[in-house]
């Protein structure tokens, strides 16, 4: 019986295979071993863009070396790229495509995805298979280069500036920022360029939040690096708490009134166990019929806007009062962090989002790296990162 049994499994594997690849035999999207390719992803589906196709592993694992580095790319401007050299293996590769052409055909009324895994697993063995679905070996030869500058195929390219009191410094396309004293800082976000945009932004700044003796909120002072010193006091719960605030604002224009920004925050190396549950989250099929489907949908639906995995499965929401700039505390039941959604009152103005972290002598000798993004519509408008660190007592 149980011979039988795994004879029809693999006569299902294959005749679904059979037919999810008729349709797109010979098209690939995987890379080959050696190659460095610049802004590739396999077809978009639904939610995702798939990036670096043809490494072990969903998209581009926790596993591949990963580089961020600068590129002049225009007077005063700079453009990041995200660099991942990937293991890769003929079943990664072979796996990638089959996974490709079924999501490019949108095969429907059959599961495609499952068929891939199970001939993966069915021609090189359940550990094999599972160790390459963690990102891992064994690798068969050189690894694949992955550059990007963008997040989407038709995604907009976010451009850079050197922050107030240093200067960019271009050697062969390279481009650093570098103050007077020759200390080399970290470029600061500047705006959105291409794709199709809803809200454009200018005069972007983030770092270190002041107020003025009218309690308004600005940005006194640029910079991604932010001690929590705990130099203020924060209403959290009916009690003030030591915090430190920080933040960023800009003027805007081509908004849609009246829709916030949704806005995630993200560890610049996010959890790998939550990476994996976020991409097997994606890929199941909601059937919106049921409650349970429903659910799923809502979860997929906020994935899909640039939430992290975190913020979505805990529910925190945290809104300051008003778009304009925003003085004294976050209301008592907020928690530190990115708010998650900023009101957008009119087509064209200026916002200020401070936010605020509590001092944490636990966290003494700590760094919490934040990236953070906002969305309207679906389309990102900023992106910004900080790196809050936690002096030592």
């Amino acid at each position: 019986m149980r011979y039988r049994s795994r004879v029809r499994q693999t006569v299902l594997v294959l005749s679904i295979l059979a037919v999810c690849t008729a349709a797109g035999a010979g098209e690939q999207w995987a890379r080959q071993p050696g190659e460095r390719v610049r802004n590739h992803f396999g077809p978009t589906v639904e939610l995702l863009a798939s990036a670096c196709r043809g490494a072990c592993g969903g998209g581009c694992p926790s596993t591949c070396e990963a580089t961020v580095a600068y590129e002049c790319s225009g007077p005063g401007s700079l453009r990041r790229v995200r660099t991942y050299s990937c293991g890769t293996h003929a079943a990664c590769r072979e796996h990638d495509d089959c996974l490709d052409r079924c999501r490019d055909r949108r095969a429907r009324g059959l599961d495609c995805d499952a068929a891939c895994h199970a001939e993966a697993v069915e021609r090189y063995g359940f550990e094999n298979a599972t160790s390459w679905i963690a990102g891992g070996g064994p690798f068969d030869a050189t690894p694949i280069t992955f550059e990007y500058t963008r997040d989407t195929p038709q995604g907009p390219e976010p451009v850079f500036r050197c922050p107030g009191g240093s200067q960019p410094v271009c050697t062969e396309a390279a481009g650093r920022c570098v103050t007077s004293a020759g200390d080399e800082v970290t470029p600061i976000f500047d705006r959105y360029v291409g794709g199709a945009g809803t809200a454009r932004v200018s005069g972007f700044q983030s770092g270190r939040i002041c107020r003025d003796d009218a309690g308004v909120a600005r940005v006194c002072e640029e910079a991604i690096d932010i001690d929590v010193r705990g130099d203020a006091r924060c209403e959290r719960a009916g009690s003030s708490a030591p915090c430190s605030w920080y933040g960023f604002e800009f003027d805007y224009v081509n908004a849609s009134p009246g829709v916030p920004l949704v806005c995630s925050s993200a560890a610049a190396d996010e959890d790998f166990l939550g990476g994996v549950v976020k991409r097997a989250l994606t890929a199941v099929p909601a059937d919106r019929t049921t409650e349970l489907g429903a659910a799923l949908g809502h979860i997929q639906g906020e994935l899909g806007r640039g939430r992290s995995l975190t913020d979505v499965l805990s529910g925190i929401r945290v809104t300051p009062a008003g778009g304009a700039p925003v003085g004294g505390a976050p209301p008592a039941a907020a928690a530190p962090g990115v708010p998650s959604s900023v009101p957008v009152p009119s087509a064209r103005g200026h916002l200020v989002v401070p936010m605020y972290e509590l001092a944490n002598a636990a966290s003494a000798g700590a760094v919490v790296v934040r990236e953070i993004r906002c969305t309207q519509n679906g389309t990102p408008v900023i992106e910004t990162t900080f790196r809050l660190r936690f002096p030592e007592r």
